[in-house]
């Protein structure tokens, strides 16, 4: 707003140089024509008046300007003060609008102030239902986990269901995990996390235990490079869902060679030689239910983007390197440092 008042006044001295032109070229005008005896008193008297009265209403003219676009610049100084994270609609209300602004600018702060509340509305209805969903899903995982550790303990199941059984605890642990990680998205960036200090190694074999069985049948080879073992302070869950993505994805898209991953005191990388992707793929890689391809394996098109968003929440940058056909490379690189240093 104050770039559109500065073109007010250079529109207002404008206004005021190309009268004080014209009334010059006329005085010079007037003396070419009829000599310098004939600008008498009474003319340069009327020209005076002619020139105070132009100044005057031209002046008007620019106060009548700044009047009438004062309420949209109130208008824009409170949208400009809006926090993009938390925007204070409050300003905006129809008790809170001075009654200066009215007309179009009325409208406008009316129309910001619906939208705010709808926004502020749809952001609480989508961070409740993520909540309450996964505290929903909660109590028929909690069910599995009991049964199947019942199960677990029956000394008659051959090796063929206890192989099954351990599918079923593995799937339903990612599942609380996942649970866990939703419900940490759901939570406001301003409320602290729930962290602990953890052993990434732990973390990452447990991890990579789960994926092993998936990579037999294809005769991929799994490898582990432990070149550090950092200790963290964070929540271990966010962790385990970003790995297990990570992990899952690499199976996924691997049908040769091998799935290598290395731990270091900075981060973990996780590495593959399957089909890879292209730089069109890449950069949309982390958007949500994006496929590159219907031919690829089926899959829901969350992983990468639920890993970045736990990711950011926790600091921990996710980068991704593909090349068609080489493989991919995704790495986890650990904002916090490890108390060991």
């Amino acid at each position: 707003m104050r770039t559109t008042q500065r073109h007010i006044r250079e529109i207002f001295l404008l206004q005021l140089a190309i009268v004080c032109l014209v009334v010059v070229l006329c005085v010079l005008g007037v003396q070419a024509m009829y000599g310098a005896s004939a600008m008498s008193w009474l003319t340069v008297a009327a020209l005076v008046i002619a020139l105070g009265a132009t100044i005057s209403v031209t002046w008007m003219g620019y106060r009548a300007t700044q009047r009438a676009v004062a309420p949209m610049d109130w208008v824009l100084k409170e949208v400009a003060r809006w926090d993009p994270q938390h925007p204070d609609t409050a300003a905006l209300a129809p008790g809170s609008v001075p009654s200066v602004v009215q007309g179009d600018a009325r409208k406008m702060a009316d129309a910001l102030h619906a939208l705010g509340q709808r926004l502020e509305t749809y952001v609480a209805r989508e961070r409740d239902f993520t909540r309450d969903a996964s505290h929903e899903l909660r109590t028929p995982l909690t069910v599995i986990r009991v049964a199947t550790d019942l199960i677990g303990h029956d000394e008659g199941l051959s090796v063929r269901s206890r192989r099954s059984l351990a599918r079923i605890q593995g799937a339903a642990e990612s599942m609380e995990s996942l649970m866990s990680a939703l419900l940490l998205l759901a939570r406001d960036e301003d409320v602290p996390l729930e962290t602990e200090d953890f052993d990434v190694r732990e973390v990452l074999e447990h991890e990579l235990h789960k994926v092993r069985p998936l990579l037999e049948d294809k005769g991929v080879s799994l490898a582990l490079d432990v070149q550090a073992e950092p200790v963290l302070h964070a929540p271990p869950r966010v962790l385990q869902v970003m790995l297990g993505n990570l992990l899952s994805n690499a199976v996924r898209f691997t049908d040769v060679g091998s799935v290598h991953v290395r731990l270091l005191q900075d981060r973990v990388e996780i590495e593959d030689t399957g089909i890879g992707m292209d730089a069109a793929a890449l950069a949309r890689a982390f958007e949500p239910f994006y496929r590159a391809s219907i031919e690829q394996p089926t899959g829901a098109g969350l992983g990468l983007s639920i890993a970045q968003r736990l990711g950011h929440r926790c600091g921990w940058p996710l980068h991704l390197a593909s090349v068609p056909g080489q493989g991919t490379r995704a790495s986890i690189l650990f904002a916090a440092v490890n108390r060991d240093q």
